[in-house]
């Protein structure tokens, strides 16, 4: 028997599942709920990662768009229930059969009722609970509060402290800034840099001026970014985890089929995921003589651009199988 080695050239197909690629088709199964939650997560845990903010045009275009499609199911909605009979139909409230959340007056009051306290201020507290904003702000100056209870100021002053010092942190602040600074107060953050960025540098912080500011307190622009990055974790709007009256929880879908003039249109709904990008202060990073962070850095850069690449994928393969669903059941759903 004759032994000898040859080399053979041989071609074959193999499907390779990548981590990233695990990471598309997970993420092309969750449904809108589960993607922001995803987002979410990704935005905690990836410093790279940031929320691109919208324009005014972009915003109200995709307002439009949803309002046209509204306006088109209702209209259909009315012709059909035009033609049907003049027998009335009870319909049922399912928002009934929900348990609500509750409200942000609620969640202070029982606080408010805990806490031992004389009559006049528990009054005043109550009064300033029911003036706050759906974000927790109190936009009612002191003294026209003080005007109509017919109290002093300091009487209002020690009633609005009290009703600061409730869950959640940072509620009834008066503006931003003192919003921030409760809420550093209850974590026992409110020193050092952090303290002077968010008493005197909230400005220079939504432009990025970064490197003025390391200059103005003689620190690295490393240390401005890591207390920018915590000042940006706290929650600008304390108020609006709680239900209101007005609140309506409506399922959004992830895509929207139009008919009109007998013909389907499928719109991909942009609205409900936020839209991300690449922060770019982390690319001056990579230049650094640090290996340590640049190898950090690229992981998490590579990580966040696979992110955006697998919700762009997402949205064109939903659009295309809406689409290829719709042309093959199109005399179904014109005779339907």
């Amino acid at each position: 028997m004759r032994m000898e080695f040859d080399l053979k050239l041989q071609q074959t197909q193999k499907l390779i599942m990548t981590p990233e690629l695990k990471q598309a088709i997970e993420i092309l199964q969750l449904n809108s709920l589960e993607l922001n939650a995803l987002i979410e997560q990704e935005l905690e845990t990836n410093p790279v990662l940031e929320k691109e903010e919208t324009s005014e045009e972009e915003d109200a275009y995709e307002y439009d768009l949803y309002e046209l499609s509204k306006y088109i199911r209702e209209t259909e909605e009315r012709m059909y229930y035009d033609d049907s009979d003049d027998e009335e139909i009870e319909e049922v409230n399912y928002e009934n059969f929900v348990s609500p959340k509750p409200s942000l007056s609620d969640h202070l009051l029982f606080q408010l009722h805990i806490t031992p306290i004389p009559h006049k201020i528990k009054k005043i507290c109550e009064y300033i609970i029911f003036s706050l904003s759906p974000s927790g702000y109190l936009r009612e100056d002191i003294k026209d509060i003080a005007k109509i209870l017919e109290c002093s100021e300091e009487e209002v002053l020690e009633g609005l402290s009290i009703v600061q010092s409730f869950d959640p942190p940072g509620i009834a602040a008066r503006n931003l800034q003192e919003c921030l600074k409760l809420q550093l107060l209850a974590q026992d953050n409110y020193k050092g840099i952090i303290k002077e960025l968010v008493d005197y540098h909230l400005e220079e912080i939504a432009e990025g001026k970064y490197s003025y500011l390391a200059k103005l307190y003689n620190i690295s622009l490393k240390e401005v970014q890591q207390a920018v990055d915590f000042i940006k974790k706290l929650n600008p709007k304390p108020g609006s985890s709680f239900s209101s009256t007005a609140d309506v929880g409506y399922i959004v879908p992830d895509v929207e089929v139009i008919k009109r003039d007998r013909e389907y249109f499928v719109i991909v709904n942009d609205s409900i995921t936020p839209k991300l990008k690449i922060n770019n202060y982390y690319h001056s990073i990579l230049n650094s003589n640090d290996e340590e962070a640049k190898k950090y850095i690229n992981t998490k850069l590579q990580s966040a651009m696979w992110l955006i690449k697998s919700l762009e994928s997402r949205k064109e393969t939903l659009y295309k199988v809406v689409k290829a669903i719709v042309e093959l059941q199109k005399i179904f759903l014109t005779e339907a």
